[in-house]
């Protein structure tokens, strides 16, 4: 097929929330905007596709936040809602009605959809980005080439299957949660046996989904890296509030604060006294449980689960020594093994930056080979990020002294991208939602609306070196904490998503229609402008 030529291309590979509003958005401010949208599946919707969901998917978000704003959610039926959270297919439901209602220039965004496009490599070739695609279902292969390019692929797409010694010999199946949804594993009466690898919300599900089937399981939970703390953290979703509900409560700037946050402002004498003093940190640190958490969380949306693993799931600490026929080994010193028909895999996912080659990668600032790395660009970064490092602990007091945790040494360099989606030396391509948020709806909105204000050089950005410098304390602080949104907002310049009294700004929900606010201020001020 000759190559083709788009002015914006968005690839995802996996067509979720962050990419959909990413385009909405875009075409919004650029309705003549020739714009393409590279997705390897058949469906929209990533995570929360019709392939990847499964019964006991729920939402870790509830109705009313789990929008966008432009678009209000219909409450899904009573019987498919739990404190206002709902079942996952309802999600789908709302991304599949979103890419359809919503046009520009004659076209919805479904129609600019290439769906089973799979992106093969990006490189950059005389000022443009050229990407090299192949079709999943054909295998025939095209070249596009785009002076734009958002790369909204997100964190849960490329699946992370271990390489377990032994599987060419395993008469079982071996699958990711990826695949859960798709796979007759817990209908098929012939797999009695199940495995399930990780302490992920994931693993937690199919868990539950076997033991509900009859199935005999083994639930195995390793005893290093971000699972060894035990199995998922789930949360009870039932916690009085005074607010709707939990999710609710979790949206308000007042228990945002409780969080240690460099990106809150610093001068606020709230945060001041409970993050930079010693009578603060003792009051945070009376929900270490929280403050802590090192693993994968969610909410545990079935009151029988607890009882029913307790009851019925053999839990094991250790790795997976060998697969062999239809037995699986650990590495635990008693050399346990156990008849297994089905290994089902919640363990996580890979960056998938393969597409890019090594060059590549070196100039945006994402992760490379660390031995790739010529010795005067690390010494420059060890020196950034061991300075925002300092002045992280000088101001946040419970962080000097965390618990023991697990530290893993990394091969690679980290994400080097200011606010987490810019590189600093080209303005060409963005990365959307190579970020981990909780509030994934309004964290990809947010990101959007930044991305469409960046790209119009609505804001003027820092300097190099200024630049540089929040990287190195977002590298800093990645290592001990998580992010906020207020700084994207704020940076652009608008002001709707801030309530005027300081009571209303703290205790007041963040909902999808303050975004919508910060949306139509910024497209006025534009058209003005």
């Amino acid at each position: 097929m000759p190559p083709t030529e788009d002015t914006y291309t968005t690839t995802n590979d996996s067509l979720g929330l962050t990419g959909i509003i990413a385009a909405q958005r875009l075409l919004q401010a650029h309705p003549e905007t020739r714009l393409a949208i590279l997705e390897r599946d058949y469906c929209v919707g990533g995570v929360w596709s019709k392939r990847r969901i499964y019964p006991s998917c729920w939402t870790q978000w509830t109705h009313g936040i789990a929008e966008f704003s432009d678009m209000p959610m219909e409450r899904p039926p009573a019987d498919d809602c739990m404190y206002d959270l709902f079942r996952a297919k309802y999600t789908t439901k709302y991304l599949e009605d979103y890419v359809d209602n919503m046009s520009h220039a004659g076209q919805t965004l479904r129609d600019r959809i290439l769906f089973n496009t799979h992106v093969q490599s990006i490189k950059k070739a005389n000022g443009k980005w050229q990407l090299r695609c192949v079709d999943t279902i054909s295998k025939s292969e095209r070249s596009m080439f785009s002076a734009r390019l958002m790369m909204a692929n997100g964190q849960s797409l490329y699946p992370n299957v271990p390489n377990f010694p032994g599987k060419e010999h395993f008469h079982g199946k071996i699958i990711h949660s990826i695949d859960f949804g798709q796979s007759d594993v817990i209908r098929d009466k012939s797999i009695q046996h199940v495995a399930v690898i990780g302490a992920g919300k994931s693993a937690a599900d199919m868990v539950y989904e076997a033991v509900k089937a009859d199935k005999t399981v083994s639930w195995i939970v390793r005893k290093t890296g971000n699972g060894s703390l035990g199995a998922a953290a789930l949360a009870p979703i039932d916690l009085p509030t005074p607010y709707r509900n939990g999710v609710e409560a979790s949206q308000t700037r007042i228990m945002a604060s409780l969080q240690p946050c460099y990106l809150i402002p610093y001068r606020s004498w709230w945060t001041w006294l409970l993050h930079s003093t010693d009578l603060g940190a003792k009051l945070i640190l009376t929900f270490p449980s929280i403050i802590w958490q090192n693993g994968t969380a969610g909410g545990c949306h079935f009151a029988d689960f607890r009882p029913l693993v307790a009851e019925k799931v053999y839990i094991h600490r250790g790795d997976v020594k060998l697969l062999d026929g239809n037995e699986l080994y650990l590495d635990n010193e008693s050399g346990t093994h156990f008849p297994c028909d089905a290994v089902l895999c919640g363990t996580g996912w890979k960056l998938g930056l393969d597409i890019f080659e090594n060059s590549t990668l070196i100039e945006l600032g994402l992760p490379y080979a660390k031995d790739l790395e010529p010795q005067e660009e690390t010494a420059k970064w060890e020196k950034l990020v061991g300075k925002a490092d300092e002045e992280i602990l000088s101001r946040f007091v419970m962080l000097r002294s965390p618990p023991k945790h697990y530290h893993k040494y990394e091969t690679r360099t980290p994400y080097r991208l200011y606010h987490t989606m810019a590189p600093v030396h080209d303005d060409s391509i963005l990365f959307m939602n190579h970020v981990v948020a909780g509030a994934k709806l309004f964290t990809a909105e947010a990101q959007a609306i930044w991305a469409v204000a960046c790209w119009d050089k609505a804001f003027t950005l820092s300097s190099i070196a200024e630049r540089q410098n929040d990287v190195a304390h977002m590298i800093a602080w990645n290592k001990r904490r998580y992010l906020s949104n207020d700084r994207l907002l704020d940076e652009i310049g608008v002001t709707s998503h801030r309530k005027k009294s300081w009571l209303g700004n703290m205790f007041a929900p963040i909902m999808p229609a303050d975004l919508g606010k910060v949306w139509h201020e910024y497209l006025a001020r534009r058209i003005k402008q």
